[in-house]
């Protein structure tokens, strides 16, 4: 699981900032939220520009750094933050996986040229270099990669993702360990709960029919059972239409008319939703971390916790932004496991503030009133 991410000079935050997921208190309720002392359900709030989709960029860059899976590059045009004196980007990663802490860190120029890179596992120095100190020094301390010659004025990527692909290491515990992080930042999964199929992550694939990948995965029944869980009564259908897999909306046997023309916003960006957490009862392809941007833009306080409830009972760590103060409630999660996010600063409820915060109190009427600060 991720534990804590800093990013300093990208977008919006001019000075180091953290997310850290492993702050947590002693709370006895929703304990399910939290797993091994990180917070594995979360929601971050803040004002309009307060950084909060500059952050899940920031978060998701290490999937343009070490895989090949899709990326829009025009999202990170706007790369350095403006105000900033600072040569350099910084990205610092820290994860835990059987207990053990893994640290990646790398500073970039813009969003292709990485100029130095430093992996440890538990405090041991696997791969380091710093292009600004030597252009092409660099300590490799894989079991199995000790012969491994890398010549960093060649290299125009990463060197750590040069020797996942490039270097069969031996079998020891910390290669094993090393393969955990990559599978788990291969699994990363970042998409907007609006009307944009815009996400990053996850796969290689940039587009894909919403409904064909559903169909053909067999999960129409089940996208059927989504919807009337989340309180949506009338009954889908599809067919192929011009080659093409529709989705539709059932009024008696013979009356059936396009999903598109007759669904409100909400049911679309249920339709979304459910398209790319199809997979979160399937260990095999489940996400190993969802961050969702203004993830219930488009619906009511109940659809809202009902799709948190769902987020929450998977098998995975889990990251939404909203406006939606209603949902800043000690019934859905607990005080640890709600941000408030700044250009300036990232802090949950639980360290916001130096009141004892109980199941009986109400966050967001706290929250409203400034206790956890402006």
């Amino acid at each position: 699981m991720l534990k804590s991410f800093t990013v300093s000079n990208f977008r919006a935050f001019n000075k180091p900032v953290t997310i850290d997921f492993s702050s947590t208190g002693n709370y006895s309720f929703n304990t399910e939220a939290v797993k091994d002392g990180i917070v594995k359900t979360a929601i971050m709030y803040g004002k309009n520009a307060s950084g909060k989709s500059s952050l899940g960029l920031a978060l998701f860059d290490i999937v343009a750094t070490l895989t090949d899976n899709y990326v829009n590059p025009q999202n990170y045009l706007n790369f350095k933050n403006r105000l900033s004196s600072e040569p350099f980007v910084v990205f610092d990663y820290k994860f835990s996986f059987h207990e053990k802490e893994v640290s990646y860190s790398y500073k970039k120029i813009d969003s292709k040229q990485i100029i130095a890179e430093k992996f440890t596992i538990e405090g041991k120095t696997l791969i380091e270099y710093d292009r600004t100190k030597d252009r092409d020094a660099i300590f490799i301390g894989f079991k199995g990669a000790e012969n491994t010659n890398i010549s960093l004025k060649q290299l125009n990527f990463s060197a750590l993702r040069f020797v996942k692909s490039n270097v069969l290491l031996a079998e020891d515990e910390k290669n094993e360990i090393f393969s955990e992080f990559y599978d788990f930042v291969s699994k990363m999964l970042l998409f907007w709960s609006l009307e944009t199929r815009e996400f990053i992550g996850y796969t290689p694939v940039s587009g894909q029919s919403l409904i064909g990948k559903i169909v053909k995965s067999g999960h129409f029944n089940d996208l059927q059972t989504f919807f009337r869980e989340a309180g949506f009564e009338d009954e889908l259908d599809h067919r192929v239409i011009n080659g093409i897999e529709q989705l539709l909306i059932k009024y008696g046997d013979n009356n059936k008319i396009a999903f598109e023309l007759a669904c409100s916003s909400g049911m679309s960006s249920l339709l979304l939703l459910y398209y790319w957490l199809e997979d979160l009862s399937d260990p095999k392809k489940c996400p190993y971390f969802i961050f969702i941007d203004e993830f219930d833009a488009f619906y009511h306080f109940e659809l809202s916790y009902f799709i948190i409830e769902k987020l929450r009972a998977a098998n995975c760590q889990v990251l939404l932004t909203t406006h939606n103060t209603s949902v800043f409630t000690n019934d859905l999660l607990r005080p640890d496991c709600y941000y408030i996010c700044s250009k300036d600063k990232i802090v949950n409820a639980h360290n916001a503030t130096l009141k004892e915060l109980r199941y009986g109190h109400n966050l967001e009427k706290l929250y409203r009133g400034g206790t956890f600060g402006k």
